[in-house]
């Protein structure tokens, strides 16, 4: 389950080209700022700058150290890459640390920020398989902390029908960071497109649920929520409908395998057929971050910032349009657009530069 950030912001890249030439063109200025009303500003100290496919100008580093001017700590990422590395769950499975997610939640980082209840933890990322999307991880200095650890179903029979529940921590950016509960029932014991190492499940997921675990009424995993259907796709491909809870998980004999294995170790200490009451099932499960997020970002007000910048050779080079697009972190709102949108011939690319962030620099109250 991918974030929804990155859907928003592929949409405004197909839509500023259009849109924000038109609303900026009609200006008689050289550069104008468009407002959104409805967003509130807050006080910024940080940006993510989403760096350009291509940059022949050398426009993202004079962006870049005006950001820098304005007394904001500049994070430069790939334009193919998170802002704050994936979010997803994950649960613990022994009391010496180790904890199971999915390998997408962890891309190709090399370690995790993890926050089981209000402790925050760095953990190594000991295997990964990408194709079975299984991931185990192990927490840095624990120091005697008391983890109680989830246990596994022993059978392996699925039952078409019974009820099963997840707990983890879906688009926790707008829903805050505490875990959210979700009760559905086992609908297949095959996946997307018969996949036999899935299960289907009408339980409610959204993207940051994977990696959570899949529990049956006594609280044993039956396995980890790893898939939704791309409601989009669906859409396009059926002529307008959307799935109704088809969603998809990995089974618990799959991890089990994975686990004997790779990790024969923490097989031997995993728990089976316990009874786990859903507050227990909750102190399990953790917030996990692909990647390890500096200190002194977390929980402060983010900007997300990306230009949209076009030259063309008349006898020299020159640009068509400037627009930097300023979202907040947080809410995803898009905060205001600043730039010149129009085809001057004689515009100056630094000076046009220098005007645009001296507008940015006053609606962000920027003294």
């Amino acid at each position: 389950m991918h974030s929804s950030y990155g859907l928003l912001l592929r949409c405004a890249r197909i839509g500023v080209a259009v849109l924000t030439i038109a609303a900026l063109s009609a200006c008689m200025s050289a550069t104008k700022i468009v407002r959104n009303d409805t967003a509130a500003i807050k006080e910024y100290h940080d940006v993510y700058y989403i760096k350009s496919k291509e940059d022949p100008r050398g426009v993202d580093p004079k962006v870049i150290k005006q950001f820098e001017g304005m007394g904001l700590r500049v994070t430069p990422v790939e334009p193919d890459k998170p802002l704050e590395g994936l979010q997803g769950t994950a649960f613990v499975i022994t009391s010496e640390g180790h904890l199971l997610t999915c390998a997408h939640v962890l891309g190709d980082a090399a370690a995790a920020t993890v926050w089981i209840g209000d402790r925050k933890y760095e953990a190594d990322i000991l295997s990964r398989d990408t194709e079975k999307d299984v991931a185990v991880l192990k927490l840095r200095n624990i120091h005697g902390e008391r983890l109680t650890p989830l246990a596994f179903r022993r059978d392996n029979r699925y039952s078409i029908g019974e009820d099963v529940s997840t707990i983890g921590f879906p688009i926790s950016n707008l829903l805050g960071t505490g875990a959210r509960y979700s009760k559905g029932s086992l609908s297949a014991a095959s996946g997307l497109k018969g996949n036999l190492s899935q299960l289907q499940i009408s339980t409610q997921l959204q993207p940051g649920n994977s990696g959570g675990p899949l529990f049956d009424k006594q609280g044993n995993v039956l396995g980890i929520v790893n898939q939704t259907l791309n409601p989009w796709r669906l859409a396009q491909e059926t002529g307008g409908a959307l799935p109704q809870n088809v969603n998809f998980a990995i089974k618990g004999d799959v991890v089990l395998d994975y686990l004997k294995t790779h990790h024969a170790e923490v097989f031997a200490a995993l728990a089976f057929d316990g009874t786990h009451t859903i507050d227990e099932v909750e102190g399990a499960v953790a917030k996990v971050r692909s990647g390890i997020l500096p200190a002194e970002m977390e929980g402060r007000a983010k900007l997300v910032a990306r230009v949209d910048y076009r030259s063309r050779w008349d006898m020299w080079y020159r640009f068509r349009y400037f627009v930097v697009s300023v979202y907040d972190f947080d809410s995803h709102d898009l905060l205001f657009r600043a730039g010149q949108g129009r085809d001057i011939t004689v515009s100056d690319e630094d000076l046009v530069i220098a005007d645009t962030f001296a507008k940015i620099k006053a609606a962000l109250a920027k003294k």
